[in-house]
This record gives C-alpha cells, structure tokens and sequence, in this order.
C-alpha cells in the first residue's frame, strides 16, 4: 500500500511539473520585479497624536488626541504637540512626536520638551509625580514631509541563453551557448551553427547480428 501511494504521488508530481514546463515554454522565461518600498529614511507628517496618559494614583488609563499646535489641558498637565512623523506603508511602523508638557500644580515634575518614539517607550517618554505619558501613534491629514509616489517597479530582463538548453533540446532554439571558436569558420575547432544541447549524448545502436540458425544454401 505504501508502495501503491508513493507511485501515485510521484505520477502527481511529474504531471505537475510537465504542466508548468508546458507553461514555460508556451510564455518564456520572465523575471519578477522586487516591489518597491519606500527607503528606511522616509517620514510622513500628519497634523494629529494619540497620546496614552496613565494616572499613576488609580492606574487610570486614557487615550488623548492632540492637534499639532493647539495646546490641550488634561488635568494638570498641559500639553502641546509641535510635529507628528510616521513611517509611510510598506516599512515597519514607527511614530515619533515632539511634545511640550508641563505640570501646573506643585508636583516636582519638572518640564519636558523633547520626542517620543513608539518602537522605544523608554526613550524620551514622560514619567512624572502623578502621570505617565507615552506617544500612540500619529493622527490627521497628511502634511510636511510628504512622501513621493513609489517608483514603478522595473521587470528584470532575462537573458535568453537562461532557457536555450531547453530549446535546444527540442530542436527550436536559436541560441548557441558554445563561444566561437578563434579557429575560424569552416576549420577544426569551429562553433556549431545550431543550438546546443545540454542533454547526455545517446549511447550508439549495436551493428546487426544475423540470426541465429540460418545457414549458407550451397
């Protein structure tokens, strides 16, 4: 039985790949384009934050959305966001803000001014007497730096001798993978005139033997 199902599925997978050789053949050799992404430098503006703001005093979690430069008040802090970048679609996602937060009442906290990053929390983020704040992500339109259009992607051109054994093989292939030879044409050494193929070459057929048992009539 095993023997039966290993059979079968080999059966399978030559019909498989004799469809796909067919396809091949019938369409040619094609290369596939690399997407296009936008470099690791990129940054897209928007005019809106998502600020996450923790009350340490309850474990009170809420999130705030801030306007690029309106000052917002949540309790006693005041905050004020001055830009909002974002990594544009098609590389991994990263928000960076720069934000202005003060605490009005005599808590200790001292002011904060500077970015916060998404993918590193512990970079820049604010940790007071009172509250933790931490950046989302960005929010809103569009704005500067505006990211370009991705550039259209280039298929890449396959040389021809990448399937000229193939077509040689069958005995249509117009290409000859051989270098010519410095003899010159006509003389010993020259390049063939056809294609070449890459195939074993065929063992010759035994000369005839007469058979056996037939004798010479006198």
């Amino acid at each position: 039985m095993r023997i039966r199902k290993t059979v079968l599925a080999l059966s399978c997978l030559a019909g498989l790949l004799a469809t796909v050789s067919e396809n091949l053949r019938a369409e040619g050799v094609r290369g596939v384009a690399a997407p296009a992404v936008y470099p690791a430098t990129a940054w897209q503006g928007r005019n809106g934050a998502v600020l996450r703001i923790m009350r340490r005093l309850d474990s009170h979690v809420e999130l705030v959305p801030l306007h690029v430069g309106d000052d917002a008040v949540y309790g006693p802090l005041s905050l004020r966001l001055e830009r909002c970048l974002q990594r544009p679609d098609g590389l991994p996602a990263q928000t960076a803000i720069l934000l202005k937060i003060e605490e009005k009442q005599e808590s200790g906290s001292p002011p904060f001014e500077g970015w916060m990053f998404t993918d590193d929390p512990a970079l820049g983020a604010y940790a007071g007497a009172l509250y933790d704040v931490q950046v989302v992500s960005c929010d809103g339109d569009r704005v500067d730096p505006m990211v370009g259009p991705l550039p259209a992607p280039v298929q890449p051109q396959l040389p021809m001798a990448i399937a000229s054994h193939v077509e040689a093989d069958e005995g249509r292939g117009p290409t000859v993978l051989a270098p010519p030879s410095s003899g010159g044409s006509g003389g010993q050494g020259a390049a063939p005139s056809g294609p070449t193929s890459l195939l074993p070459p065929a063992a010759p057929l035994p000369p005839p033997q007469p058979a056996q048992g037939v004798g010479t009539q006198h």
